[in-house]
Formats: structure tokens, C-alpha cells, sequence
């Protein structure tokens, strides 16, 4: 256990209080120590795709000053170095804990922006107040999240905030969660799925579409029973996940799959969808200062669309659509394909086919074993399992030459695919991050 003399939280409630910003921006406050969590508020993340819906005018007034700020993960819906830097700037430097994860992602990214992150090995202590990371690892080399578990002694009771954030409820995260949280006061955790299904893998005049959003969803709703039910909370506050698609991908806003957190309110007797903005809740009491109890107006929803319509992606504005004949790119996806070969966790025959400018194919086989690993052709062979990826060549550059980077551009629905069979592959999917040379 690691003690840490912080400055005390000014919390005047005997209990935990959560302030909810916005997305899965939340503040835990007790006597001892305030937390700011995963602060989003920069526009146009994942390399120009996604904006905020609400918009908070004030984030920084809104948060106030906080002692000690947790990060999730990588994605830059949670960890957004501009706003840190912009917070930093009001309030000064402040402690970063992350989990701690092997390789650790997002300590290599936050080091390259020039943060030094703790890595919470074990629990922190602050006066009576712990707080406990917890990273979500299944063995692979791309896990990257992680929960987080505050508790507080007030002399008589223990009262527990866990937040739960994106983790993937699997039976060992559950277990794990349930080891050191079960019955906790507050839970806050994903209700709703963000990523490009099914919105980028069908034609958007595809009947399909629509049926595979409305399975989303109802897996989302699952998903968030199943870890509701495991913990026993007294409270649910379903949160994260809030955002619309922006530029050319506007379009595809109502075909995503996404639930709006009210939805959850016939589902689940417990929960609490706190109001934008800061709203609060304590354990003490477990009474909210302000809630929402109806979906966001498709009125207001189609506003905000046509203010974010117009938003350029980065590579179209780093890159003339004239110079697009000068790339490399198939010498850079020779070098590529090689290098994530060696990464793979795929141990079964799938394909990438990516289309070229020249209207040739990139071929690519995620197996490890594979040989060749890499072919360019025409379409002459119908290869399968495949996925068939449409993307700008531009982006394709620059995700080739680590500009971008591929799990952005998959979350950011930044590419179209299509699959055959329409099947995931976990393990030929996490092929594609490393996919730069």
C-alpha cells in the first residue's frame, strides 16, 4: 500500500461524491482527495471523426481544481493530452495514475507527449480514502484498460465508487471486480458501444444495417446487466461512450448502434443518469442534484450535426488529393506486413485486401505463419475469411508511417469494410495495429 500526501479533497460530505462532466469525465471527491477521470474536451479526435454532443462550455471551471487525475486507456476520448495541458495551464501540474499494463500503451504515448504517468502496481492511500487500478489483461499485447475502485472510511462504514469505464466484463474482470468491490455504492460503467459496427461494414441503404445497430445495442444492454448484476451496486450510473461522427461521416450518426444512457432506465431499476455539466451524487446519501430522464432531441442531435458536417479530417488537410499518385504505398505495406507478422496473435489464415489507387489489391495474410504474407494483385481469387477495406489513400499513408495509428482510424470509423464470412476475428483485427513500418 502506497501512501500519498495530496492536497485534502475540501469534501464536506462524510462520503465519496461523484460529479459527472461529461462522457466519462467525472470528478470522485472525499475528505481526503479529489480525482479528476479521463477529461475529454478536445473537438475532433481520432484524427477528425469524433465531436461532443452535448458541448460543455466550461470544462475546465466545470472540473475545478483536483489533486489527482486517473486515465483509463489510450483512446483519446479518454486520454486527451491537449485538455490536460490547457488544465495544467489553470491549475497547475498535477499526479497522472494509470494501470499498470505490459507493454503499457499508454505510458509510452504519454512519455511522447511529454507527461510522466504513475503506474499503479498497488493501491494508493490517502488519509482514509484508497484507490485501487485495476487492468483488464487477457495476455495479449493489445490490452489496454483498466477500472478504477475508490474507497473511504468515514469510522463507521467503508463507502466504495467503482468506475468500470469500457472494460470488457469477462469472467476474470468480473471476478476480480466483484473480489474488491462487491456491493459497492455507485457503480458507473458502459451501457452503450462506440467503434465503426455496424455502421461502417454496410451499405447505408442496406436493410441489414439497421437490424445489426439494434443487436449492438441490445449486446451493450447485456453487457452492462451482466456487470450490474455480478456487483450488486446500490446505485448504476451508465456514462462514456458520448459522441457524434463529424465530416463525412455525419451520415452514419443514426446507424451506429448507440444508445442514449435514459434507455438504461427501463432496464435497470438502480439506475441514475446524472444531468452534463455537473451534476452530483454522494455516497452519504445517494441523492442526485440534477438528472436526465429523456433521450437528447433529435432536434437538438441534427443541429449539432450540421455545425460538425463540414469538419475536414487531418489528412485532408495535410495531404492534396494531387499528390496522392507520389505515395509509396505498396512498398510501405511490404515493410509493414512484414513488421506486424511478427506481432500477430493470429494463428489461422485471414486477409486483409485493401484497394489501391491504381485499382490493384494489397493481399495481406494476418496469419503468423503465413507465406507469402504479402501479394498485390487484381481480384482474381476470392479469398476467405477476409475483410475488404476501403480507405483514402491519404490516411493510408499515414497510418502507414505511424502518423496515424490504426485503432484510431477503427474507432474513428475512418475506413469502410466489409466482411466475409461477417464474422470478428479479435486476433486477426489486432493484426492491423501493427501495421506500420
Amino acid at each position: 500500500m502506497i501512501s500519498y500526501s495530496g492536497i485534502p479533497g475540501n469534501n464536506s460530505s462524510p462520503g465519496i461524491t461523484v460529479k459527472y462532466i461529461y462522457s466519462a469525465c467525472i470528478t470522485t471527491s472525499s475528505k481526503d482527495v479529489r480525482i479528476l477521470h479521463d477529461p475529454w474536451f478536445s473537438e475532433g479526435i481520432y484524427d477528425g471523426s469524433w465531436f461532443h454532443f452535448p458541448v460543455v462550455s466550461d470544462p475546465i471551471g466545470s472540473i475545478g481544481d483536483v489533486d489527482l487525475i486517473y486515465v483509463s486507456h489510450v483512446h483519446p476520448d479518454h486520454y486527451d493530452a491537449s485538455f490536460l495541458r490547457k488544465f495544467f495551464a489553470v491549475y497547475g501540474q498535477k499526479k497522472i495514475i494509470i494501470a499498470d499494463h505490459q507493454p503499457n500503451h499508454l505510458a509510452n504515448k504519454m512519455r511522447v507527449d511529454g507527461f510522466e504517468p504513475t503506474i499503479l502496481t498497488e493501491p494508493i492511500r490517502v488519509g482514509s480514502t484508497t484507490i485501487r487500478v485495476l487492468p483488464h489483461c487477457t495476455g495479449s499485447i493489445s490490452d489496454i484498460d483498466s477500472a478504477v475502485i475508490i474507497g473511504y472510511f468515514d469510522g463507521e462504514r467503508e463507502h466504495c465508487v467503482v468506475n468500470a469505464n469500457d472494460v470488457i466484463f469477462d469472467d476474470d474482470m468480473i471476478s476480480m471486480m466483484k473480489e474488491n468491490a462487491s456491493g459497492a455504492d455507485i457503480l458507473l460503467c458502459g451501457y452503450t458501444g462506440a467503434g465503426p459496427y455496424p455502421q461502417t461494414y454496410f451499405d447505408t441503404d442496406d436493410p441489414q444495417l439497421l437490424i445489426e445497430a439494434e443487436k449492438k445495442k441490445q449486446s451493450f444492454f447485456e453487457r452492462y446487466t451482466r456487470l450490474v448484476s455480478a456487483l450488486n451496486p446500490k446505485v448504476t450510473i451508465p456514462f462514456a461512450g458520448q459522441y457524434l461522427l463529424g465530416g463525412k461521416l455525419a451520415k452514419l450518426n443514426s446507424f451506429r448502434g448507440v444508445a442514449d444512457a435514459t434507455e438504461v432506465l427501463t432496464i435497470d431499476s438502480k439506475a441514475i443518469v446524472l444531468r452534463d455539466g455537473g451534476a452530483k451524487i454522494s455516497t452519504r446519501d445517494l441523492r442526485p442534484s440534477a438528472v436526465r430522464v429523456q433521450p437528447y432531441s433529435n432536434e437538438e442531435i441534427q443541429r449539432r450535426e450540421q455545425e460538425i458536417s463540414a469538419h475536414k479530417f487531418d489528412y485532408e488537410r495535410l495531404i492534396a488529393e494531387k499528390e496522392i499518385h507520389q505515395l509509396p504505398l505498396k512498398r510501405l505495406l511490404a515493410s509493414a506486413a512484414k513488421k506486424a507478422n511478427e506481432k500477430s496473435e493470429c494463428r489461422e489464415d485471414y486477409f486483409f485486401i485493401i484497394k489501391l489507387p491504381d485499382s490493384k489489391l494489397a493481399i495481406i495474410n494476418a496469419n503468423r505463419d503465413a507465406k507469402p504474407i504479402i501479394k498485390f494483385s487484381t481480384p482474381e481469387v476470392a479469398w476467405e475469411p477476409r475483410s475488404e477495406i476501403s480507405i483514402d489513400p491519404r490516411y493510408l499513408f499515414g497510418l502507414l508511417t505511424g502518423v496515424y495509428h490504426w485503432n484510431n482510424a477503427e474507432v474513428g470509423s475512418q475506413y469502410q469494410t466489409r466482411r466475409f464470412p461477417n464474422r470478428y476475428n479479435a486476433h486477426a483485427q489486432s493484426f492491423l495495429n501493427y501495421l506500420v513500418v
